[in-house]
């Protein structure tokens, strides 16, 4: 990127006195310190302090003045730049991103399909027929090898089979398998099978 693309020309320059008038406000200030206020004064001290907050509200609407005139030029900038840089780049960013997602979504699912593929041939030359591929909860990432995923696939069937070869050798294996097939759990199968 070049430099010198964005060039502030000229800092605000503020022409100020403000150290004059700190000045003037001491006087007053040291003036308002000595004020006696009874019941007679009260009314001369009310006045002051009315004419002291006055011209307080008039230093603020000045001070509130001088922001506006400072900010509003970077405001406008702040616009500009928004519409001549930002959004382009923000626009490119996610039209770059969906491009990338769209890539990586259909290789994902390529990814699922083969593994899903993989799992149910798996599954029927165990002849395994109740559980889906879903069941294993595979989490098939771009990052996760095929093999893995298919590990994790045949290690999820092949506990299904040695499950079911254990209800097998079980006094009330009908109804162990029935409750098996639903939890996927053994010995809750097992335990419940019997009861």
């Amino acid at each position: 990127m070049e430099n010198g693309l964005i060039v502030v020309k000229q800092l605000p320059i503020i022409e100020e006195q403000l150290k004059q008038v700190s000045e003037e406000i001491d006087k007053k200030l040291n003036e308002i310190d000595s004020l006696i206020c009874t019941e007679d004064t009260v009314k001369t001290v009310k006045d002051v302090r009315a004419t002291f907050n006055k011209e307080f509200k008039e230093w603020e609407e000045k001070r509130k003045e001088v922001k506006s005139a400072i900010i509003k030029p970077y405001e406008d900038f702040e616009k500009t730049y928004k519409e001549c840089i930002s959004d382009k780049y923000k626009n490119a960013d996610s039209t770059l991103k969906n491009k990338i997602d769209d890539v990586e979504n259909e290789l994902k699912k390529n990814k699922r399909l083969e593994v899903e593929n993989y799992f149910n041939e798996y599954l029927q030359s165990k002849d395994i027929d109740f559980v889906t591929f879903e069941k294993a909860n595979i989490n098939v990432t771009l990052s996760a090898s095929m093999k893995s995923l298919k590990e994790q696939a045949k290690d999820f069937i092949d506990k299904i089979s040695d499950d079911l070869m254990l209800i097998e050798t079980q006094e009330h294996k009908a109804e162990i398998l029935v409750e098996y097939k639903q939890s996927l759990n053994v010995g809750q199968a097992i335990e419940i099978g019997r009861a």
